[in-house]
This record gives C-alpha cells, sequence and structure tokens, in this order.
C-alpha cells in the first residue's frame, strides 16, 4: 500500500508546493536585486530551525467500528442516515426477527417439556428405591423372593439412567435457548460506540481504497459466510495520521518526537503532535521497504476529515534563536557541487565539523565551524561565527561583495526549517 502516491495528484501538488517553498526561503539569502551581479555575502543571522523527515500520510479516524449483522434476514428498519451522531448503546437498525423468534419459542417448549419428564421420573426413581427398600428388608426375613429383590433393583436402575439422561437433555437444550436467544437481540443491531454514521472504505488507509454504500431497508443480509458491513460508525473528535517513512530515515524516528503536519485544503495551518507509533513491520512498496509511523490528534473543530492528504514533517531537531546561514555556504555542500573551497582542510569524518568562508577586509577567509541542526535551506552554527559576519556562498567575488548589501546582507530574524 503506497501512501506516496495516495489521492495520485494530490501528492503532486503537495511536493510540488514544497520545493517552490523552499526555493523561496533559499532565495531570501542568494537571489540579489536584479540590478545587482551574482550573489555575493550573507550576514550571519539569528533563527529558528529545524531538520525534518518528511512524509505524505492520510488522516484516517482514531476509532471507528464497522458495524456487521450477525444473523442473516432482511433488514427492517436502518434507524440512522449518513452524517447522524449516535451513543454508545442506541439502536441503528434492525433486521426480521420472525424466524428468531419462532426459534426460541420451539426451544423453551422443548424445556418445558424435559422439565415435565424429569418431574415424572424424579417421582418414578422414589417409588423404585422404597420399593427396592422394602424388598431388601423382606428378602432378608425370607418374605420375597430373590427374582422380586433383583427386579426392583432394575427398576430403580432404569429411573436413575432416565433421570440422569433427561438432565443431559435439559442442559443442551438450556445452552440451544441461550445461543437462539443471542441470534434474536442480534436481529436489533446497536452502536457498539458513540461517533459519528460514516460510509465504510474497501481498507483503511493508502490509495488502494474505495468508497462502499450502507445498507438499505428491505436489503437482505446473509451472514453465513462473511458478516455484511450495514455502515461505520467513527468517533471523529480523535484523529489518527498514518504515514509511511523511507527504511533510510525509520531509524531517524523516535516515539514521542515532535511532529507537524498540513492537509492539501489548509497547507498553511500546521498541526503539532507526538510520535505514538512505529509499526516493526515493513512493507514492500515497488521493491522499496516502507515502515508505518503512525500518530494522534485532536479535532475538537472537526476540520479534519477521513481520508484527508497530510503531509506530514517528523522534527529530529530544532533550535530557537540560533546562528543560521545558509547550507549552500558549508564547504561540505559547495564541494558536491564547485570542488574544494580555498582555505578549507579535507572533509573531517564528524559530521559536526565544516567550513565555511567569511568576508574579511574584502577578502575570503577560511573558517572552520562547528555545525548543529540543519536542513536543505540553512545551518545552525554552534561555533566558529558571530552575528553579523559575512559568509560567502558560491559564485561570490570577495572583491565585489558588499558587506550587509541587498537581501543577502540583512540580518533579520525569521525562521528557517525544513518543510514548507
Amino acid at each position: 500500500m503506497d501512501i506516496r502516491s495516495v489521492a495520485g495528484s494530490r501528492a503532486a501538488v503537495l511536493v510540488a508546493s514544497t520545493v517552490v517553498v523552499l526555493g523561496t526561503a533559499l532565495a531570501y539569502w542568494l537571489i540579489r536585486p536584479s540590478t545587482e551581479a551574482a550573489p555575493m555575502s550573507v550576514a550571519v543571522a539569528r533563527a529558528d530551525i529545524q531538520e525534518t523527515v518528511s512524509a505524505l500520510g492520510v488522516v484516517v479516524p482514531s476509532q471507528y467500528v464497522d458495524v456487521g449483522a450477525q444473523v442473516s434476514g432482511q433488514l427492517l428498519k436502518l434507524h440512522v442516515r449518513l452524517g447522524d451522531t449516535v451513543q454508545r448503546g442506541q439502536l441503528v437498525a434492525a433486521i426480521d426477527p420472525t424466524r428468531y423468534a419462532a426459534q426460541v419459542a420451539q426451544d423453551r417448549a422443548v424445556i418445558a417439556d424435559l422439565e415435565a419428564q424429569m418431574a415424572g421420573w424424579e417421582g418414578r426413581l422414589a417409588l423404585a428405591r422404597w420399593t427396592y427398600g422394602r424388598n431388601t428388608r423382606l428378602a432378608s426375613e425370607g418374605a420375597a423372593t430373590e427374582q422380586v429383590l433383583e427386579q426392583g433393583k432394575a427398576e430403580l436402575k432404569v429411573a436413575e439412567t432416565t433421570l440422569a439422561s433427561l438432565k443431559a437433555q435439559l442442559e443442551r437444550a438450556r445452552n440451544v435457548l441461550k445461543v437462539d436467544e443471542a441470534n434474536l437481540g442480534y436481529t436489533e443491531i446497536r452502536a457498539p460506540l458513540s461517533g459519528l454514521v460514516i460510509s465504510p472504505t474497501s481498507a483503511v488507509y493508502g490509495n488502494a481504497w474505495a468508497k462502499l454504500d450502507i445498507v438499505h431497508e428491505g436489503q437482505t443480509l446473509n451472514a453465513n459466510q462473511n458478516a455484511p458491513v450495514l455502515l461505520r460508525i467513527a468517533d471523529l473528535q480523535s484523529m489518527r495520521v498514518r504515514t509511511q517513512v523511507s527504511e533510510a530515515d525509520v531509524t531517524r524516528l523516535k516515539l514521542g518526537m515532535p511532529v507537524q503536519f498540513t492537509t492539501l485544503g489548509r497547507p498553511e495551518r500546521r498541526i503539532s503532535a507526538r510520535l505514538g507509533a512505529i509499526e516493526p513491520t515493513p512493507e514492500l512498496v515497488n521493491g522499496a521497504i516502507f515502515y508505518n509511523a503512525a500518530f494522534d490528534v485532536a479535532n475538537t473543530d472537526g476540520s479534519l476529515l477521513p481520508q484527508m492528504t497530510a503531509q506530514v514533517y517528523f522534527v529530529v531537531a530544532q533550535a530557537s534563536d540560533a546562528l543560521v546561514v545558509p547550507s549552500a555556504g558549508l564547504a561540505s555542500a559547495r564541494r558536491q557541487t564547485a570542488g574544494d573551497v580555498p582555505g578549507c582542510p579535507p572533509q573531517s569524518s564528524d559530521s559536526n565539523t565544516d567550513c565555511i568562508q567569511v568576508l574579511a577586509n574584502g577578502q575570503a577567509q577560511a573558517r572552520p565551524v562547528t555545525v548543529g541542526v540543519r536542513n536543505d535551506v540553512a545551518a545552525q552554527i554552534l561555533d566558529g561565527l558571530a552575528e553579523g559576519e559575512q559568509v560567502l556562498l558560491p559564485g561570490a567575488v570577495p572583491g565585489d561583495a558588499k558587506p550587509g548589501g541587498g537581501k543577502n546582507g540583512g540580518g533579520k530574524k525569521g525562521t528557517n526549517n525544513g518543510g514548507p
């Protein structure tokens, strides 16, 4: 089930929007007014920054029940409609009870007959015991023959075994009655939880699902093979966002970490939550391994609806009011496109150690720095730079650099993160 492709074109719109916004954020530093030449330098500024893992997800009810029929028959009455709010235990549908009521009545008649037979045989058993006891005393006195004694003993045995058989039949009949009474009760279908009546779907989430119709009055339900689904009741006060995370990123996720997400209809609204579960069993999607990660979020205003597409950002690290520079200025990033950076040492095995070029007296100067939180747009500098220093970017010409000039030198505080 490939959540990355859920809702088709909707996912493409989200990805395209993310690219545009990321590009705009980077352009804040890199693009100069059209009257200027190439990008030159930017001032080290303070901003909030996040490092995130992004994934596409689907919004589903955190708690829902597909209400089914446990017995077969004609649906006489459907007491609810789509969109109705129901309470736990409320009657939602009724199946024709005629056959089940008749079966219960028959079971009770069988029990009554067995109880009557038991009463008669209990009397016969009492008489057989008295007769056998009397004949035993007479035989000891020589007043009864051996044949009479044996005959009384046999009658006592027959009475005891017959009564034991009737007791077993009565127990079986009572158990049958319990089952048939339960089936009669199943003809009245009640809400198993409080919530909203919605249409069931062929799958819980993902792109391989279809909307199913709820039942209609007069429909014949056959529960002999599969329990027919009448409708779905969902508690929409709390929703669950389920995502698929690649095996390359899932090791960076931790239970309880901050999560933010947006929906297709309201991309400007970021909703915060905490990661609640990482399912250990992966899914194979087009030859790639993905793991399901899910979290719950309150939906008190009802703005989140089932099957909405969510762009999710798992916050791996974040920092507030940090010294921030464009990621493109780091030597590790510049080497990927422009080769070695003059004055910077070879790449260190320590991912937090990097190098950057600063503008000092109009000249480029290599400066080792310690990097903290970073993303595709910006990087936090923990050590090696001071606020306001000018950082050279790719394509800069030190002799023409203008400290603090244009959009590159402004030390305005903002927010830089890996999301839109």
